[in-house]
């Protein structure tokens, strides 16, 4: 079995590769910044390979760096880009940033991948949204609506895809340990965990077995969900 995992290299990413090669799959890693001789030793003798594309590009077809990839049975979409602040302080650009990390680069990328997928026994699409995408957050209506963007993109998808062998799901997941949250500062993230149910942060492994559970071949009837991974935060 072989994944794609599109910002492999994140927090949560990371925990998704490890986890795909803990359930012996063959993983590709895309990443963008990452130091790529320091992936290269992380993953050293495993079955893993490379591919760098930077998905907020607006120059180049990004479908050109995956090309190479064949007999593809899930697509993870672990990629993503917050932006914070007031939506009139948000600029064209950042606007047009965010949307092709979160949307544009997702859409195209499924649309590259879905003839593969379909050739797979058990094809999946598994997109890692955010709790944000299904209640919204001020201070983050930018990112709040490409989330959602996400998320109604997987309902339709798995619409279009029912008959075949592909199932289309997304993971949504609260105040996540990582490098977002290290954005936050220490009194900043303290009064978060302060208002969540559980009083502690989702980890990446928890995320990671979401998806585990969602391209597991028992789960071909589970077909355009969102996977809650908030702790009881804004259920």
């Amino acid at each position: 079995m072989k994944a794609l995992v599109i910002g492999g290299s994140g927090s949560i990413g990371t925990a998704i590769v490890e986890r795909l090669l803990a359930d012996n799959y063959e993983v590709i890693v895309h990443y963008n910044r990452s130091d790529l001789k320091l992936l290269q030793q992380k993953y050293q003798n495993q079955n893993v390979s490379f591919v760098q594309c930077d998905l907020a590009s607006s120059s180049e077809d990004i479908m050109q760096h995956f090309e190479f990839i064949q007999n593809l049975d899930c697509l993870i979409y672990a990629a993503g880009q917050s932006v914070y602040g007031m939506l009139q302080d948000m600029d064209d650009a950042l606007i047009d940033q965010c949307y092709r990390i979160n949307v544009k680069s997702l859409m195209q990328i499924s649309r590259g991948m879905i003839n593969q997928l379909r050739k797979s026994d058990h094809g999946r699409i598994i997109v890692i949204s955010s709790i944000w995408g299904e209640t919204g957050a001020s201070m983050e209506v930018v990112y709040s609506a490409m989330k959602a963007a996400q998320i109604g993109f997987v309902k339709a998808l798995s619409q279009e895809l029912a008959l075949t062998n592909v199932t289309v799901n997304a993971v949504a997941p609260g105040f996540v340990s990582g490098n977002m949250a290290d954005e936050w500062s220490d009194i900043e993230r303290a009064a978060i965990i302060d208002d969540l149910p559980q009083q502690r942060m989702v980890t990446p492994e928890e995320v990671a077995f979401s998806c585990a559970y969602l391209y597991h071949p028992m789960a071909q009837s589970v077909t355009g969900t969102v996977q809650k991974v908030n702790g009881g935060w804004y259920i």
